[in-house]
């Protein structure tokens, strides 16, 4: 009897060339979404069935072998169609993502956990801003745009919500930005919902990953709903019947992949939510402008919720003008009047939090006298100060001027670089309080059993100064803490990009925040060269929607996004003149298509790294489609494009 076989399209788990998807035979049925094991060349491959085929005119392999797992769910297939086209990637990236690692590996398998029930919601009163916002919900269209001061109990909306969406036997996804959040929130979840609740985040290691993937197939195929929280990798879990994606702090950098496929999650769960008819919520108290034009569009739908749930108001934060040189006694980075508002907080017995603005090396030259910095004429960011050439460079544009000795604002001899890491003033602050207990949080020492001690010792009381990065930033409810301390509010200020100013009052807003989530208002006191830069003076008022005002109009003016679509496409090469030769050349390709305006080539922010030089186009259009057909057709693999970038570094 000759044996009848069917043929299927099948993404590989691995580049293969500019073929996406392979041909190969199989005599049994298989649906789409099935994992599979194929042969490509001499390799042995996973790969996901994409869809039945005609019989080639070439002769096909056989799948070696079909994995034991049910397919994953029709929609999870269509939003990886999505993302490779939509981000111009290759599917064996996007399914590499959408994947846990080690399939195939053959794993002990776990006791299974004590069945443990949620207490259900919190029985204190909703306050009127969180039945408000319920209430638009429950009436009015996904996507929803929750903005939330911070502190006026968004997170008590999600878990309302979230029964909701349990109640009706559909599943929930949570995404949190960082891992300082995860723990918080899903301590929340679980203690609402039990073991319903699947947590994840960056610590885990791969068996632990594959487990809770696993967990979460096997209830998608049982029927049963659950509850997803993690970071934005979270967002491929497959589930039953998806009714509900939540994406707390929406406006964070994070939700945005660095590696191919270069996704940003928010625009995945629009995309996701779509697909299953579910409901959208994007939590922040400080939205990304881009979300704020959607809203503006009538794209999402805008709730505010403009009051804390303690009723407290917020702080009023005080701007202290490093340029005073007075304001310098006892430290080099700390005034004065932080010095003595620390000390006070001590004497109270109660915490503060010092934070530093403050992302990868020196950046910009300022003068401590005026505060004046120098910026490119052409696309008005701020000039990098190159100390081995003695230059000033533009990294979006590839303007250069020798850096002066003077300020040409004022006349003045005090120009200097803006610096200091967490572990300088760590060893700062160790020596002005020494009888203090002070602990660092920062990406060096953020291990997942250093983030939970710090975060105990905080609510235990067992730590007085904090010392942190972006990390301690974000949501978190520390009660205690009744002085911020912002140490630089000018180090990513002045990096030459785009989207500086917003970041910045988005950090300052949110580490602002930090204080008087208690019993009692609290302090912020915010330390910079530019004192009166629209960030910064909008950020100590809590003035969002002026700073968003002002900063939308400029973006339209200059024709940066969200008025614009924006690509950016970087080479590496061996040699610097190798590479700028190489990036001028597609340049002058580009600039002759039309509905393109190019700016550059420039070498990286950071030039050269390992034996490789980057040098970087930035491409703006009106219709993303063209920035698509750009990536889909790069000269060579030393190129790489990232669609919606979050910055021009």
């Amino acid at each position: 009897m000759v044996e009848t076989l069917r043929y299927y399209l099948i993404s590989p788990l691995a580049y293969t060339g500019s073929a996406g998807v392979l041909t190969y035979h199989h005599p049994d049925a298989l649906a789409p979404g099935q994992i599979v094991q194929i042969t490509v060349g001499r390799r042995a491959l996973l790969g996901v069935v994409t869809g039945p085929s005609d019989r080639p005119a070439f002769v096909t392999k056989p799948v070696a072998a079909v994995l034991d797992l049910a397919p994953l769910p029709a929609e999870l297939c269509d939003l990886a169609a999505w993302v490779g086209s939509y981000y111009a990637a290759s599917p064996s990236s996007v399914w590499t993502t959408m994947l846990p690692a080690g399939l195939t590996k053959t794993r002990r398998r776990s006791e299974s956990p004590v069945a443990v029930s949620g207490r259900g919601l919190p029985t204190t009163p909703l306050t009127p801003g969180q039945t408000a916002a319920i209430e638009r919900l429950a009436r009015g269209r996904s996507p929803f745009l929750l903005q939330g001061v911070t502190g006026s109990g968004k997170t008590r909306v999600y878990l309302e919500q979230a029964e909701r969406a349990l109640t009706a036997g559909r599943s929930i996804i949570v995404l949190v930005p960082e891992i300082t959040l995860t723990s918080q929130i899903v301590g929340q979840f679980e203690e609402v919902f039990g073991d319903q609740v699947l947590a994840s985040h960056s610590k885990l290691t791969e068996a632990q990953r594959h487990r809770i993937w696993t967990q979460a197939h096997e209830s998608a195929v049982a029927g049963r709903p659950r509850i997803i929280v993690g970071p934005r990798s979270c967002l491929f879990m497959p589930v039953h019947n998806l009714g509900l994606i939540v994406v707390d702090e929406c406006h964070e950098p994070s939700y945005k992949q660095e590696q191919n496929p270069r996704y940003h999650a928010v625009a995945v769960a629009a995309k996701r939510a779509t697909l299953n008819n579910a409901l959208l919520i994007l939590g922040s108290a400080t939205p990304g402008l881009g979300e704020l034009y959607l809203s503006q569009q009538g794209r999402l739908e805008h709730i505010m919720m403009s009051q804390r749930a303690n009723n407290i108001s917020q702080t009023q934060a005080k701007i202290i003008d490093l340029r005073n040189k007075d304001v310098f006694k006892l430290s080099k980075f700390i005034t004065q009047e932080l010095h003595q508002a620390v000390s006070d907080t001590l004497a109270q017995g109660r915490q503060s939090l010092l934070y530093l603005n403050r992302r990868g090396s020196a950046s910009s030259q300022v003068c401590g006298d005026c505060g004046h910095v120098t910026v490119c004429p052409n696309c008005s960011l701020p000039l990098t100060f190159h100390a081995d050439l003695m230059k000033l460079i533009c990294h979006h544009c590839n303007f250069r001027t020798p850096a002066a000795a003077v300020c040409p604002e004022c006349g003045g001899h005090n120009l200097r670089l803006i610096g200091g890491g967490t572990k300088r003033i760590e060893s700062e602050i160790e020596q002005l309080f020494p009888s203090a207990r002070i602990a660092r949080l920062d990406r060096d020492s953020a291990t997942l059993s250093h983030v939970k001690e710090v975060f105990t010792g905080l609510h235990k009381g067992t730590i007085d100064i904090l010392v942190g990065t972006q990390m301690v930033a974000k949501g978190l409810d520390l009660p205690a803490i009744d002085t911020i301390g912002v140490v630089s509010a000018d180090t990513m200020l002045h990096l030459p990009d785009f989207s500086a100013s917003e970041r910045t009052f988005q950090l300052l807003s949110q580490v602002s925040g930090r204080a008087g989530r208690g019993d009692r208002p609290g302090q912020v006191l915010i330390q910079t060269y530019t004192p009166t830069h629209p960030a910064i003076v909008a950020a100590a008022a809590s003035d969002y929607a002026g700073f968003a005002e002002a900063e939308l109009a400029e973006r339209r003016a200059l024709g940066y996004p969200p008025y614009a679509y924006l690509l950016k496409i970087t080479v590496a090469a061996g040699t610097s003149e190798g590479t700028r030769r190489e990036a001028a050349t597609f340049a002058n390709t580009l600039a002759s298509r039309p509905g393109l305006a190019i700016t550059g080539p420039a070498p990286a922010f950071i030039e050269r790294t390992g034996n490789k030089y980057h040098w970087i186009i930035t491409v703006r259009s009106k219709q993303r489609a063209l920035l698509v057909d750009v990536a889909n057709g790069l000269p060579s693999p030393q190129w790489a494009a990232d669609l919606d970038p979050m910055d021009l570094l």
